[in-house]
C-alpha cells in the first residue's frame, strides 16, 4: 500500500512538473553513490560497518530540480534516498533564490548549514577524492536549516571572493538525536586564486539536544540529590543541552597545482553550560593525479576536552558534608571524565575516473581511539553524477 501511495504521488508530482515546464525552465540533475564495505575483523565496528559485507550504509541516490522562473528568480529542491534508510526519499533542500544583481543573491527555505568546505556537496561523492569525508572532522553535522542565506560574490584584489551569511533555525535530527537550534546565524568566506583555495566559517546558535545518556544520568542522581542541599534544578541544567549557547569555527585550505593535491581543514566547536565536551579536529590529505588515477593519503585527529566547569556546580568539599554530596561529586566527575576522547584516523584511497561522469574508488580506513584500540574498514564503490 505504501508503495502504491508513493507511486501515485510521484506520478502526480511529475504531471505537475510537466505542466509547470511550460511556464518555467526546469532542469534536473542527479548524483549517486553505490558503496560496499566491511571491517577486517569480527570484533571491529566502524561507521556502522561490521565484518559482514554491507552495501547500504554509504549508498544513496539523489535528484535535484532547478526551476528558473525568470532571469532573477529560481527555485531549487533536492530529494535524497539513502541506503541505510531503505532509500526512502527525503527532501533535504527546498529553497528559492533571487538575484538582486550579478554579485548578490538571497535564498530562503531549507538550506544546508555551511559548517565545512564541502558542506554544500557533502553527499556528492564524485566532487571529492575520498570514498567518504573524514568523520573525525565531518562527524558534527546537521542536514539543513530553515531560514535565509545571502551570498555576495566579487573580486577581492586578484582573488575570487564568495561571502555567505545565514540566519534561521533548525528542528529535526542529527544522527539519531532530536535537536533544535534557535537563533542560528553565521558566515563563510571563500577566496580562490589560481590553484589555491582558502575558507573560513563561523556558526552560532542556542542548541537543545535530547541525549539519552544525559537523561539517564540525571535520573540516577535525582534521588541522591534529594537528601542534600544541592540545587538539583541548577545541576540538571548544567548537564542538559537546553538552549545552551554553541559555537562552531572552521578553517580550510585547498591546493591543486601541477597534479599535486593538498587539502586541510581545522574545526572547533563547543556548547556552553552542558556535559558536551569542547572538541577540536583537523585532517591533512595529500594526493597526486596520474591521468585518470588519484592515490590519496589522509591523516586526521580529533580531541574532546572534558567540561570541568560542570563539577563546579556542586558545593565545595567541606568537613562533615552529607554523604550524598560526595557521591554526587563522584557521579558527575565520572561523567565528565567519560567525555574525554581522542581519535586518530588514517585513510588510504584510490580514485579511478573510468567515465566522464563516474569514478571508482577503493579505500582502507583505520581509526584508533585514546585507549589504543584500532578498527579497520575496507570499502569500494562508484560515485557518479548525471
Amino acid at each position: 500500500m505504501k508503495k502504491q501511495i508513493w507511486s501515485t504521488s510521484a506520478c502526480v508530482v511529475m504531471l505537475g512538473l510537466t505542466q509547470a515546464a511550460d511556464a518555467a525552465d526546469i532542469q534536473f540533475r542527479g548524483f549517486g553513490s553505490f558503496v560496499g564495505g566491511s571491517t577486517l575483523s569480527s570484533d571491529e565496528t566502524l561507521y556502522g560497518y561490521e565484518d559482514t559485507l554491507n552495501f547500504r550504509n554509504d549508498s544513496l541516490m539523489a535528484l535535484q530540480m532547478d526551476a528558473k522562473l525568470d532571469a532573477k528568480l529560481k527555485a531549487t529542491m533536492q530529494i535524497i534516498g539513502r541506503g541505510e534508510d531503505g532509500y526512502e526519499p527525503v527532501v533535504e533542500w527546498a529553497y528559492m533564490t533571487y538575484d538582486f544583481s550579478d554579485n548578490f543573491q538571497v535564498s530562503a527555505g531549507r538550506i544546508r548549514i555551511p559548517f565545512y568546505r564541502y558542506s554544500d556537496f557533502i553527499d556528492v561523492g564524485y566532487a571529492y577524492n575520498w570514498l567518504g569525508v573524514p568523520q573525525t572532522v565531518y562527524g558534527f553535522d546537521f542536514p539543513g536549516y530553515d531560514g535565509l542565506s545571502g551570498v555576495y560574490s566579487s573580486q577581492f584584489g586578484s582573488w575570487d571572493s564568495s561571502f555567505q551569511v545565514i540566519f534561521g533555525q533548525f528542528e529535526g535530527q542529527t544522527g539519531d538525536l532530536d535537536a533544535t537550534m534557535e537563533d542560528l546565524k553565521g558566515f563563510s568566506w571563500t577566496l580562490t586564486r589560481d590553484w589555491l583555495t582558502l575558507r573560513a566559517g563561523y556558526v552560532s546558535s542556542k542548541a537543545t539536544i535530547d541525549i539519552p545518556n544525559i537523561e539517564q544520568l540525571i535520573g540516577a542522581i535525582e534521588p541522591i540529590a534529594a537528601g542534600t542541599d544541592v540545587d538539583f534544578a541548577a545541576l540538571s541544567s548544567a548537564l542538559q543541552v537546553d538552549r545552551d549557547p554553541g559555537d562552531f569555527f572552521g578553517l580550510a585550505v585547498g591546493i591543486d597545482r601541477n597534479n599535486i593535491l593538498i587539502d586541510a581543514e581545522y574545526i572547533e566547536y563547543a556548547l556552553d553550560d552542558s556535559l558536551i565536551a569542547e572538541t577540536s579536529a583537523y585532517y591533512l590529505a595529500a594526493g597526486y593525479r596520474f591521468g585518470k588515477w588519484i592515490p590519496l593519503l589522509t591523516y586526521s585527529r580529533s580531541k574532546s576536552d572534558p567540561p570541568e566547569d560542570v563539577v563546579n556546580t556542586l558545593p565545595a568539599a567541606a568537613p562533615g558534608e552529607p554523604m550524598g554530596v560526595s557521591i554526587l561529586r563522584q557521579y558527575i566527575a565520572g561523567a565528565v571524565a567519560a567525555t574525554e576522547t581522542e581519535i586518530k584516523l588514517m585513510d588510504v584511497a584510490l580514485r579511478y575516473d573510468f567515465h566522464h561522469s563516474a569514478a571508482f574508488k577503493l579505500a582502507w580506513t583505520q581509526e584508533e581511539n585514546m585507549s589504543g584500540d584500532k578498527n579497520q574498514l575496507l570499502r569500494f564503490g562508484v560515485d557518479l553524477v548525471f
